[in-house]
């Protein structure tokens, strides 16, 4: 598996009627299906680039599968990852640009998992690259990643729009989020005016303090007479 040029990256955003684009995509379907499509809808060319070029964990499988992929999109060369199962705690190591750097194996879903490729994700950032999540994969038990350049997302964001590109893809993390999260506590306006006090508060308050020092005299009184 190799990463897509940006001309193909672009093609998947292209409008239907696009010339160049649809010739584009006329010409991968002939390399890379079984039987070349006279149409080349933008439809059946996202679907197909998908499965040439994503990466596809199963709800199975977890951070050892992603760093296959990953290995196999930027090669040996550029990312390459040595797996140790014969160990009592099974690790990954990758090893980008002359550094290694250990992972531990987690099931997909896991918070483990979630932390492991916020790692994953970080790394690749340093090397230029950016790894999101293919949003149509969020509904089926398969996660679907795709890994590009960081220039290349920045292309089709300037040339379709964010949120064009973020229909599509998304960054992992924006997944992790917990959806009830606590709503936060309210702010103590410090230039507020106090609340006025109502009259039947002020007047009872009165009445108890001019009240309380006939209370206070009697209670000695009565005490007095014991």
């Amino acid at each position: 598996m190799q990463l897509p040029d940006r001309d193909a990256f672009s093609d998947f955003f292209a409008a239907e009627d696009d010339e160049g684009a649809c010739a584009r995509r006329h010409a991968f379907f002939n390399n890379h299906e079984d039987t070349a499509q006279a149409a080349s809808s933008r439809d059946d060319y996202q679907s197909t680039f998908m499965s040439v070029y994503g990466i596809h964990i199963d709800w199975r499988e977890g951070i050892f599968s992603l760093l296959e992929g990953i290995s196999h999109g930027l090669g040996d060369a550029a990312f390459s990852t040595e797996f140790d199962y014969d160990s009592d705690v099974e690790t990954a190591t990758a090893n980008v640009a002359g550094v290694q750097h250990v992972f531990h194996h987690y099931s997909l879903g896991s918070e483990e998992y979630d932390a492991e490729q916020a790692r994953i994700e970080h790394l690749l950032l340093t090397c230029g690259y950016d790894l999101r999540v293919h949003t149509e994969s969020l509904m089926s038990d398969t996660l679907s990643f795709l890994l590009i350049p960081v220039s290349a997302w920045q292309y089709v964001e300037q040339q379709f729009g964010i949120e064009s590109v973020s229909k599509y893809f998304v960054p992992y993390a924006s997944q992790c989020a917990a959806p009830d999260s606590e709503p936060p506590a309210p702010t103590l306006l410090l230039n507020a005016s106090p609340r006025p006090v109502p009259f039947e508060i002020r007047l009872a308050l009165i009445g108890f303090w001019c009240g309380f020092p006939v209370l206070v005299g009697s209670f000695f009184m009565s005490c007095g007479g014991y």
